[in-house]
């Protein structure tokens, strides 16, 4: 029996690796597609949910009816570079033409055709009609470091001591700005020092640099492990709770050699981020919470973090717990709609 998919819960491969891709200054990307479906939707997304400048470094190849139906989009992506040349927008920037849905739909594949014409210019194939969005994201940083060959050894690029990766955070994922904050916070507390945050405030150019930290730390359940693997470092979760937070400030001082900071960082937290959190979970109104239910539909990470945030440390009640579906009895969109109609919790966080 075939089961119908009639409403997906992510989008597709390439808004995954656009929304990566353009994290990076010194990129410009070509997207193969029409004019407004996928380059204004994809700068309307970072704009209005990352609060960001307008993102200016995405164009399309505006594919009209003629190369869908007869001429392929290999002179659309020919024009379009040209344009980008004439108007000074591919100047010092690594260009990257990133297939669509209409472009894969018709068989359009440039590595041949760039190879011709723009030797510098890289094709990157999204499988925007097959591949979800975070599994895109994932290949997407994978794609980077070996498509460039970085070569940190050739470089004279080593491990230090002390310095630390973030991976992961990029545009159009759930409050980044302030995670990232905070992790960036219980780095330096652990006593660590950030070397790069990519590709969220990295430059392109600068990817080899990733070779310098001697850990790496995943913000993302759901993407950045293939580059993290890459590297050959260790590697840490991003914590969420009271007790994973403790535990991971101890893991990173551990692997960093700064564990007596890290626990004087501890107690200092004890005494005041802390604090009000201890005065709501331990005052009169911490009864609130065991007779309160939840239900949670987030994400990977967020479904993972809020369910042991208010589940095991707080002591809500969760009727339901849904993230992102990975396996067939995972609920999905509808699935979602049907467990909210039957359990009614007081409270659903998504």
């Amino acid at each position: 029996m075939v089961k119908l998919i009639r409403d997906l819960s992510e989008s597709s491969g390439y808004w995954g690796a656009s929304f990566l891709l353009a994290c990076f200054p010194d990129v410009h990307i070509v997207c193969d597609a029409p004019i407004g479906c996928f380059n204004l939707v994809g700068t309307a997304v970072p704009d209005y949910t990352d609060a960001i400048p307008h993102m200016a470094n995405m164009t399309p190849t505006v594919l009209r009816e003629q190369e869908i139906t007869m001429l392929g989009s290999g002179g659309a992506v020919q024009r379009t570079l040209h344009n980008l040349e004439e108007r000074g927008l591919s100047q010092g920037k690594q260009v990257i033409v990133v297939s669509t849905a209409p472009a894969e739909q018709v068989g359009s594949h440039h590595t041949d055709l760039l190879n011709r014409i723009a030797p510098g210019v890289r094709f990157y194939q999204s499988h925007s009609l097959e591949e979800e969005e975070w599994a895109g994201r994932d290949r997407c940083l994978g794609w980077i470091w070996d498509e460039w060959q970085f070569d940190a050894a050739a470089q004279g690029i080593e491990a230090e001591p002390g310095l630390v990766n973030i991976i992961g955070p990029s545009y159009g994922c759930f409050n980044s700005p302030s995670d990232l904050h905070e992790l960036k916070r219980l780095i330096v507390g652990a006593g660590g020092t950030v070397n790069m945050v990519y590709p969220f405030e990295s430059k392109f150019a600068d990817t080899a640099n990733l070779a310098r930290a001697s850990v790496n730390i995943q913000m993302y359940d759901e993407f950045g492990w293939t580059l993290a693997e890459k590297l050959g470092k260790p590697v840490l979760k991003s914590p969420f709770g009271i007790g994973p937070t403790t535990q991971f400030i101890r893991d990173l001082a551990k692997l960093l050699g700064t564990e007596e900071q890290a626990e004087a960082f501890i107690r200092q937290e004890k005494k005041t981020t802390l604090a009000g959190v201890w005065d709501i979970w331990r005052g009169p109104q911490g009864d609130w919470f065991a007779t309160m239910d939840a239900g949670i539909v987030a994400g990977r990470t967020y479904a993972r973090g809020l369910s042991y945030v208010l589940g095991e440390e707080l002591g809500m009640k969760l009727q339901f717990v849904a993230g992102r579906p990975l396996k067939p009895d995972d609920p999905d969109n509808i699935a979602v709609r049907n467990m909210l109609l039957a359990k009614q919790p007081a409270f659903v966080f998504g």
